[in-house]
């Protein structure tokens, strides 16, 4: 079923709380069947036809579904009835919040929190969960927090936890519409009361159990994990006595502050397409000023891929430059009387000016400057942004820049070697078909010896991977690129195709893919992780998949970690293996169910060990 309006999770909830018990468990089964019933549009909303005799009618507002009585059936049954639930459950979950559209504080337009967040576009770090202005005492002011949670809070915490604690417990395969329209309802309260960070985690990981569920190509088991731990860790924290220098960090905040910028002289750097599993997607371009400091400018807001695609020629919203954003990357701008947050994101003020200006390639400066930088420096830096909460990350710190020489594909991956002898993997930033990055990294791929600047994002659980954003000739004789005059001697990988004519031999011949695929013998391959990190890891991904059921049965590996030395990790995933299979029991032997929160426990506590573990052992790959 296409075509249908967003919906605010409390309508969702509401439509679920008033379903008598005996329907509830049917709520799965008559989404399937909903998937197939037509929907036509109407002048103020859908109408669905079930069958010949019963429609389901969607009134909006602002193309929002904001009310529980503006979803109405024509059975008998209604309005508690299984029709306008599968309904109401396939449409996409809107929270109906205004999103920070990068404005200073000053310039901003009163918050309404009636507002659709629709077309509005939102930071890159907010991208995962668009934020909210609340008004009244229940949102904690990130610059001067309180010493520790209100009560409120902590209730609103400790709904995130135990319906977290009831995710891990389904595992994918047993998360229904019940269960998500739980979360969801969780996120909702914990968003009201200033609790962003979690809210953000949350959505995440309602999305990703619906794609997960309707078998989207999208879904990445272990993105769903990492949400899902961050969830658990974050709310798991605000439940008691937050440390007062955490809290800060811990509730996230709901609009970043701009403050005013000197005159600005930035060039173009790359552009990057951006789609986030909370339905947001859009465009961000990263610049650079004389002292190499990065700056981005972002379009992001509710979309799909195809929003992403199309969002790289739309208008940058800096001034009045009428630059699109695939023309700024290859420009420069002179900004005045502007401002920008503390990250580095460019806000869009009414009284900021902007105007075009030359760009200059990635071999001259000031740009060259961020090629010069010491790879231990960068892979420091790197990983050091990436342990950060996203708001708090600096524009570009996780960006790599580095000098390589091609050395081969294999399967989805890029082999390259650096000048200092070490080998790293390129992989794809993002997987849709939609974008080029497929296809352009298969290419590159094919031009063995050709010599490239890079700019790329640091993968923290993989060893010395590096997702390719963009890349650029250097200048030489032997195989290459030859890009057209237009590029500007760069390719974001993103959006522009490259082609094999663009593929240069060492003879300033075009290089003619081969047409049967290279020996494995004749290919470098991509260096894997730790082996014993690797099963670790698989372990905590199956308790997500499979439940806690599948824990409790598995077969116990805690040898192989202890021959691996580790120790730690060993003893933590015992003690998960155990408490799966712990259940209580009545005085008469009959089994009881306890509520899963020492399971959850002890899975979090092998998450945030694997998690951390992998992370050095991804930076020790590359330093020497």
């Amino acid at each position: 079923m296409t075509g249908l309006p967003p919906v605010t999770a409390p309508v969702l909830a509401e439509a679920l709380d008033a379903l008598p018990a005996r329907l509830r468990r049917k709520v799965d089964d008559a989404v399937v069947r909903a998937g197939g019933w037509p929907v036509t549009g109407t002048a103020d909303g859908v109408t669905v036809r079930v069958d010949e005799a019963t429609t389901v009618t969607l009134v909006t507002v602002d193309g929002v579904v904001r009310r529980a009585a503006d979803a109405r059936c024509s059975c008998l049954l209604a309005p508690n009835c299984l029709h306008r639930m599968a309904v109401l459950a396939l449409a996409p979950v809107d929270d109906g919040v205004p999103v920070d559209d990068g404005v200073p504080m000053d310039d901003a337009p009163p918050v309404d929190d009636a507002s659709p967040a629709a077309g509005r576009p939102v930071a890159p770090a907010a991208a995962a969960d668009p934020p909210v202005g609340v008004a009244g005492d229940a949102v904690a002011d990130a610059a001067a927090s309180p010493p520790a949670p209100t009560g409120r809070q902590r209730a609103a915490a400790d709904g995130l936890w135990r319906v977290g604690v009831a995710v891990l417990a389904a595992g994918t395969v047993g998360c229904g519409v019940v269960l998500r329209t739980a979360l969801l309802r969780a996120v909702h309260e914990a968003r009201a009361n200033g609790l962003h960070r979690a809210a953000a985690s949350g959505t995440r990981v309602a999305a990703g159990l619906r794609a997960a569920r309707e078998g989207e190509p999208q879904h990445r088991l272990a993105d769903l994990t990492d949400d899902l731990r961050e969830l658990l860790a974050v709310s798991r924290r605000l439940r008691g006595d937050a440390p007062a220098g955490d809290l800060g960090a811990l509730l996230g905040t709901a609009r970043r502050a701009y403050d005013p910028q000197a005159g600005l002289r930035l060039y173009g750097l790359c552009t990057v397409p951006v789609v986030a599993d909370s339905g947001y997607a859009g465009v961000v371009t990263y610049l650079a000023d004389r002292d190499c400091r990065l700056w981005m400018v972002a379009d992001l807001a509710p979309g799909d891929v195809g929003r992403a695609a199309g969002a790289g020629d739309a208008t940058v919203a800096v001034g009045e430059s009428g630059l699109s954003h695939r023309q700024l990357t290859r420009a420069g701008l002179v900004v005045s009387g502007g401002t920008a947050s503390e990250s580095g994101q460019l806000g869009a003020g009414r009284a900021v000016r902007a105007a075009r200006a030359a760009g200059v390639g990635w071999a001259d400066e000031p740009l060259a400057g961020l090629w010069a930088q010491p790879l231990p420096d960068q892979v420091r830096r790197a990983f050091g942004a990436v342990a950060l909460p996203l708001p708090e990350r600096p524009a570009g710190a996780d960006l790599l820049f580095l000098t390589v020489r091609v050395l081969g594909g294999h399967d989805h991956t890029v082999l390259v070697g650096t000048d200092d002898g070490a080998v790293l993997t390129l992989t794809v930033a993002d997987e849709h078909t939609a974008l080029p990055h497929r296809a352009n990294l298969r290419l590159l791929g094919q031009a063995v010896g050709a010599r490239l600047r890079l700019v790329g994002r640091l993968d923290p659980t993989r060893r010395a991977t590096v997702q390719a954003l963009a890349v650029g000739p250097v200048d030489g004789d032997g195989p290459g690129l030859t890009l057209p005059q237009s590029w500007a001697g760069h390719v974001d990988l993103g959006y522009d195709r490259l082609h094999a004519s663009q593929l240069r031999a060492g003879d300033g011949a075009v290089v003619v893919p081969p047409h049967d695929r290279l020996p494995d013998a004749a290919v470098p391959r991509p260096r894997l992780g730790d082996p014993a990190l690797g099963l670790l890891r698989r372990q905590v991904e199956r308790v997500v998949s499979g439940g806690r059921a599948i824990q409790a049965l598995a077969d116990p590996t805690e040898r192989r970690l202890r021959l691996a030395r580790l120790d730690l990790g060993a003893h933590l995933l015992a003690a998960m293996g155990s408490a799966a299979r712990s259940r209580p029991r009545d005085a008469f032997g009959r089994l009881t169910d306890d509520d899963g929160q020492a399971f959850a426990e002890s899975w979090l506590a092998v998450a945030a060990y694997e998690e951390a573990a992998s992370r050095a052992s991804a930076e020790a790959s590359w330093l020497p």
